[in-house]
Formats: C-alpha cells, structure tokens, sequence
C-alpha cells in the first residue's frame, strides 16, 4: 500500500506549500488538485498533492512530478478518481487532465487521486478488488449494488479458474451494465469502471489460469 505525506504541496509556481494554501479553499481560482501514488519514485519520498493548470498531461503528472516507475519497469496502468476510477493503459497517457478529455475516454477526474501500477499488477485481480470494494461499502438498498458486488466477485474467480470463460465473460459484461444502469447512487454505479476498462485495455489478464 502507498501513501503520500499530505502535508506537502508542489504549487503551481514550484513551490512546497502547506495544505492550508489558499487556492484549495476559496481562495483565488484554482486548477487540477492531485495526489500521486503507487509505483512512482515520489510517491513515499515526495508524495502529497500537485497543483497545475487543468490540461496537464498525466503523462506529465506521472513522469514530471511523480518522477516514473519506482521499480524501473513500465507504468502498465493508472487508476485515476478514487477506488471506481477506470484503468487507463499507457495508450492513454497523453490525455489531457481535464473532466471533458476524461469523460471522452470513459474516465473520470473525480477526486484526483492518482494511482500507478507497473507491469507486475495483475488486472483482473484489481478488477475484483473493486467489487469486493463495492460490496463492503454497499448500503444493501438496491439489488444491483448488494447482489452485483458480490456476484462480479464470483464471476471473476469462475473466469480465471477456466469455468465456460466465455460465458464468464457474457456475465461479467451483463452484470456491469445493470449495475451502471440500474442502481440507486454512485457506489453500485461506478463499480463498473474499474472493471470494464482493466477488461477492454488488458484481456490477457482475463485468460484462465487453470482449465475445467
């Protein structure tokens, strides 16, 4: 797990700051706010937030100020928005930080957390992560939150150990869009992201590891 120290702010002229610096609360017109962590060389050394103009690149953010791969091998993904952020492959890296570019891609800015993962990370098993994330955190309101968190989990396992992974994979699709489309708040509904991006930009994480 990694975690930046928050009490460090890159301005937007350069300088270190604290987080009582007026741009974040109400003062004069602010730009992008965002954290930087994971495998990145400053997330620990430098971490904490990075003020710059909306239309940076995260490309920028990622090697500019988060200083590249901590471990020396390829940034594979980058999760951006919190928990239901959708994975972004390098492909998409030289997208513009702002809401419009991002929504273009079926990402979104959200919070502006920043979370980069080498070439190690296993896709699918993040994926699963957001469900499990999901079901913690539901409210058991609605069907497509309480029951769709728990199933995704379980399609997920069913995929990778080669159980009619096809068929798997139709569910796991199906299961997505009612939950996108049919539950009550945010929670349920952006579950999807983080799954269906980790399956459209990296399929080869998806292939069963074991055949029934």
């Amino acid at each position: 797990e990694h975690r930046g120290h928050l009490g460090a702010l890159a301005g937007a002229d350069g300088d270190a700051t604290g987080l009582h610096h007026p741009r974040l609360f109400g003062g004069e017109p602010a730009g992008a706010h965002v954290a930087v962590h994971g495998h990145v060389v400053h997330a620990e050394a430098r971490g904490g937030l990075v003020e710059r103009a909306f239309g940076v690149t995260l490309r920028e953010v990622l090697y500019d100020y988060g200083g590249g791969s901590a471990s020396g091998r390829p940034i594979k993904a980058v999760q951006v928005g919190g928990p239901l952020g959708a994975y972004l492959p390098e492909s998409q890296f030289d997208t513009p930080l702002d809401y419009e570019a991002f929504a273009a891609i079926g990402a979104l800015v959200g919070h502006g957390g920043i979370v980069a993962f080498d070439d190690t990370a296993d896709m699918a098993s993040l994926a699963r992560y957001a469900f499990e994330f999901c079901a913690y955190e539901s409210c058991g309101k609605c069907t497509p939150c309480r029951i769709g968190s728990t199933r995704g989990a379980n399609v997920i396992d069913n995929l990778l150990a080669g159980r009619q992974p096809e068929r798997q994979k139709e569910l796991l699709g199906e299961l997505c869009e009612t939950m996108l489309h049919g539950s009550l708040c945010g929670l349920g509904g952006m579950t999807p992201f983080p799954v269906q991006s980790a399956m459209k930009h990296f399929p080869e994480d998806f292939a069963p590891r074991s055949r029934h």
